[in-house]
């Protein structure tokens, strides 16, 4: 399934605040029955049997080994951020619930969740055992608001077969990338096809030096952060048309554009293999790292959910309690098991790629990783970065320079 990416609306950070300045009495999420057992409620979005079968496996383990506990898992159909936010102005939200990196500052800055660090040592939960990138992305001043309970990163997709036939080899820098597009662009297949997004471009962005957000600002009108915009937008795409934005392929995704073999290579994480395995299932494609700008260094964005604890629980050391087992090493077995995302603890990684060795790629990646995230300008941050890559492809700015220093002015408005 698509990974989709979603930040904070105005609407949503103004009920944080709300909830902010209620305080922390009142709260109603767990319950305690007459027999003396706990009830943890878990909130999180409705997802896909496969994701819900891992949670229901890592639920029943938790619950075998602490009998006097119950966990709901209470999924959101629909938009989960609109739904959420709600329970948390009201202090009714669950006791432990998910939280995308990509949000989260809002919810730390604001103060509406919980900081950990007390309840770590207590769990043995030792932070050096997680992935840093993905472990990063729930840190705030000093404090830890969650544990991240699984990761994605970016790779190249490539179909094997096309390149056999165009005698290439799967490419490992930019120069490559660029002749592999054009031997593979014929007979109604494009070479490569990203959309563009600035968490799609950004690694590209930052292999050549550049930067969008310095942890206080955003830094568009850096020069470096030209390079990669003008090459795969301004270049393979729109001069040399041996590139292709999903859409120009009547695809809303690149990942679609990849089944249909209509794009021979494509950047996506992955959620795109389960998409394959049900819409192209005899495709034979291989994954490999991103392509390196040629001088610069590997770069890669980390997308990740923690689990976050409710400052309004009133069982606070038994949800810790779960959320530890959750994300733990225990727990996390059943990421491995299942193979739909990587766990985030550092050793079960080596048990990932024992078992699913083809996906190896999203696993290095993680070491040099970037969180999708952006403090708490991101909204308005990453929508200035995708209609700076916009206006290079559509052509309303004559270059990555011009376009990207507009993006600056538009958050220094």
């Amino acid at each position: 399934m698509k990974k989709r990416i979603k930040v904070l609306s105005g609407i949503l950070a103004a009920s944080l605040v709300m909830a902010g300045l209620a305080g922390c009495s009142g709260g109603q999420g767990s319950t305690q029955a007459g027999n003396g057992k706990i009830t943890l409620r878990v909130g999180g979005w409705s997802s896909s049997p496969e994701e819900q079968a891992i949670l229901d496996a890592q639920i029943a383990a938790f619950e075998k080994e602490n009998p006097k506990i119950d966990v709901k898992f209470e999924p959101v159909v629909g938009d989960y951020l609109q739904k959420l936010q709600p329970m948390i102005a009201s202090r009714t939200e669950p006791d432990i619930f998910y939280l995308d990196a990509s949000v989260a500052p809002e919810f730390m800055d604001k103060g509406v969740i919980e900081p950990i660090d007390d309840y770590l040592k207590k769990n043995n939960v030792n932070l050096s055992d997680y992935e840093e990138s993905a472990i990063k992305a729930f840190q705030w001043k000093g404090k830890t608001y969650g544990l991240p309970k699984d990761y994605n990163t970016l790779a190249l997709f490539y179909n094997k077969e096309m390149l056999d036939q165009a005698g290439v080899k799967p490419p490992t820098n930019w120069s490559e990338l660029k002749d592999a597009a054009k031997k593979l662009t014929k007979d109604g297949v494009v070479g490569f096809s990203m959309s563009a997004e600035l968490p799609r471009y950004q690694p590209f962005l930052m292999q050549a030096g550049g930067s969008v957000y310095d942890g206080e600002k955003a830094t568009f009108a850096k020069p470096e952060n030209a390079t990669a915009i003008d090459f795969i937008y301004g270049d393979m795409m729109k001069k040399e048309n041996i590139a292709a934005y999903p859409k120009t392929l009547g695809k809303d995704w690149s990942g679609d554009a990849f089944a249909d073999g209509k794009a021979a290579m494509v950047v996506e994480g992955a959620w795109l293999i389960p998409h394959l395995a049900k819409k192209s299932p005899n495709l034979k494609y291989g994954i490999a790292e991103l392509p390196v700008k040629e001088g610069g260094k590997p770069a890669n964005m980390v997308f990740t959910v923690a689990y976050a604890l409710s400052k309004n629980s009133k069982h606070k050391e038994e949800a810790m309690k779960l959320m530890a087992f959750l994300t733990g090493k225990e727990g996390q077995k059943f990421v491995v098991e299942k193979g739909l995302a990587m766990p985030t603890i550092k050793e079960l990684g080596k048990d990932f790629t024992s078992k699913y060795p083809e996906r190896t790629p999203f696993v290095k990646a993680v070491s040099y990783a970037t969180p999708f995230q952006y403090g708490t300008i991101g909204v308005k941050l990453v929508d200035a970065g995708n209609k700076a890559a916009e206006a290079v492809l559509l052509g309303s700015k004559p270059d990555a320079k011009s376009a990207l220093e507009e993006a600056q002015g538009k958050m220094t408005k």
